[in-house]
């Protein structure tokens, strides 16, 4: 794989903030044309996709959001369907319908959600190591990972929960590197509320009752050694959309787009210009 540790990450466009009918939500843009819409995980933030805004702005109108608690946007009930809601609430205050999604992680639940719900909305769905949500029920406990987390972003500065979490993204990276520091830094920004009400959410979400209504094209991107996403929840996700295009990229971790994003964008690019077939496969090493 092509080491893109010592690459200068690029520069985000400026935050915006749309006031929507479900609260504020702020976002990054660049570029014209059609909406390609980012949405991260829960361990980052619109900064997450600085690649991607970059590389797809000579084509595409690039949207990133912060997700509800995320960056400078309102927090949300702790209920998938109140984090649809405010995707819808703000898309219909920047325009651009139908959109692609890009849901990574978290992003992709709430995405896939979304996409299941309003399908009129979307006219193409990615998702990034993502799942169809824990499904468990209201009386479970906060899981020990989530827990942990939470304890040590209380107990952590900023900069040492932020290193933490992106060992956690990019196994094995140079932590001096640039791309390892920008991804801790994204992180370390964390907000706690934002992050008890996400992992909660994601907790009792289950998208597996809906996800046979998922229309159009749509691309599961898995890594090869996500530690993130248990086993069970990825076979949930292929299991419940049989007629994915899905490639699994070897020896990528938890944050493709940080740590290979030529390779991930190209994949991306591939199945937005139609290249691929409704076919289930292993990808090219990066």
């Amino acid at each position: 794989m092509t080491s893109i540790e010592n690459m200068t990450v690029p520069e985000c466009p400026p935050l915006k903030i749309a006031d929507t009918a479900q609260g504020w939500i702020s976002y990054r843009e660049k570029g014209e044309g059609q909406t390609l819409l980012f949405l991260h995980g829960n361990l980052g933030s619109s900064r997450s996709w600085a690649f991607q805004l970059a590389d797809f702005s000579g084509s595409w109108r690039t949207v990133a959001w912060d997700a509800p608690g995320y960056g400078q946007s309102d927090d949300q009930a702790i209920d998938i369907d109140a984090y649809v809601a405010a995707l819808a609430a703000f898309l219909e205050a920047i325009g651009g319908a139908p959109v692609v999604l890009v849901g990574h992680s978290m992003g992709g639940t709430v995405g896939a959600r979304f996409a299941a719900l309003h399908p009129d909305r979307v006219s193409a769905l990615v998702l990034s190591c993502s799942h169809p949500g824990y499904g468990e029920p209201e009386s479970a406990p906060m899981s020990e990972k989530f827990e942990k987390r939470m304890e040590e972003l209380k107990q952590f500065d900023k900069d040492a929960y932020g290193f933490a979490r992106a060992r956690d993204l990019l196994p094995g990276f140079d932590e001096r590197s640039p791309v390892f520091r920008y991804a801790a830094e994204v992180a370390g920004e964390t907000r706690p509320e934002g992050l008890r009400r996400a992992s909660r959410m994601l907790q009792l979400a289950d998208n597996r009752p809906l996800m046979f209504r998922l229309r159009g094209p749509i691309l599961i991107l898995t890594g090869g050694i996500d530690q993130v996403v248990a086993p069970r929840l990825k076979a949930d996700l292929l299991a419940g959309v049989p007629r994915a295009r899905h490639v699994e990229m070897p020896e990528l971790a938890h944050a493709p787009y940080f740590q290979a994003p030529e390779y991930y964008d190209g994949l991306i690019r591939e199945f937005l210009a139609g290249g691929f077939n409704e076919t289930h496969e292993t990808g090219e090493k990066p």
